[in-house]
């Protein structure tokens, strides 16, 4: 349960090794869990594209990108700045680019008003 915690709140600070770490994480448990559940809800209803499918899989893409907001707004306050810079990620090109950036970015060195630097721990 300790994993969900780290990912779903958005006090603190997250350098960028545990922010791809959790973004993989994330990314695996979402893919897998959606497919095994869309597969199920098939079977069950035997129709590739009934409502429960689809309701199943916006469901699972709702809880991964709640997840992925999070985790980038931690990522932005460890470069200091505030957590609604995360809103560029949904301008097109740009955010891709943005969401690129902060795997390389490196965040600030010491204390910040965000927290004490990830790295020192």
């Amino acid at each position: 349960m300790s994993i969900l915690r780290e990912i779903y709140q958005t006090e603190g600070r997250l350098n960028r090794l545990r922010y791809l770490k959790y973004m993989v994480i994330l990314a695996i448990v979402a893919g897998v869990s959606t497919f095994v559940t869309s597969s199920m809800a098939t079977f069950l209803t035997g129709d590739p594209n009934g409502t429960l499918v689809m309701l199943v899989t916006t469901a699972w893409a709702i809880a991964a990108g709640v997840g992925n907001v999070m985790l980038m707004i931690r990522r932005i306050h460890d470069l200091g700045k505030s957590g609604y810079f995360a809103l560029i990620a949904f301008i097109p090109v740009i955010g891709v680019i943005f969401s690129i950036c902060l795997f390389c970015i490196p965040g600030q060195v010491g204390w910040n008003e965000y927290g004490a630097d990830p790295l020192e721990n």
